[in-house]
């Protein structure tokens, strides 16, 4: 065999295999996770966030489950995903008897299939105008 006909098989080869490694990552249970971009926001005003994979790319169609201002726990309620990830929570809830409770918090992603699950650590407080 000639040298470069060695080459090429070795190329093919490393080729199959990246091809598989990325089909695997790809197909295998993706980690996620939740961004949130505010930590307060006023009484009546919107707040969005995003549910990424591990790759960058938004995860569209999905449910977040949270809890809202004064809700007892073990009360969720969800939104889902758009077509580029992001989920938004319109007219934040402010209730002046929830005293510190006056937050949305625990977002959670239950997972799917394709992705695993995940939580956002933090809350966003509801203020008063």
């Amino acid at each position: 065999m000639e040298k470069q006909s060695k080459y090429l098989i070795v190329l093919l080869i490393a080729l199959v295999v990246c091809i598989g490694v990325f089909l695997y990552q790809f197909n295998n249970e993706v980690p996620t996770f939740i961004i949130v971009n505010a930590t307060e926001v006023s009484e009546n005003e919107s707040f969005s966030g995003m549910l990424v994979d591990a790759y960058g790319y938004g995860v569209a169609n999905m449910t977040i489950t949270y809890h809202k201002p004064g809700y007892e726990m073990g009360t969720l309620v969800d939104a889902t995903t758009n077509e580029k990830g992001e989920f938004t929570i319109e007219n934040a809830e402010y209730l002046p008897d929830a005293g510190k409770d006056n937050y949305y918090g625990d977002f959670t992603f239950a997972g799917s299939g394709k992705y695993q699950g995940c939580t956002y650590e933090g809350n966003v407080t509801v203020v008063s105008k």
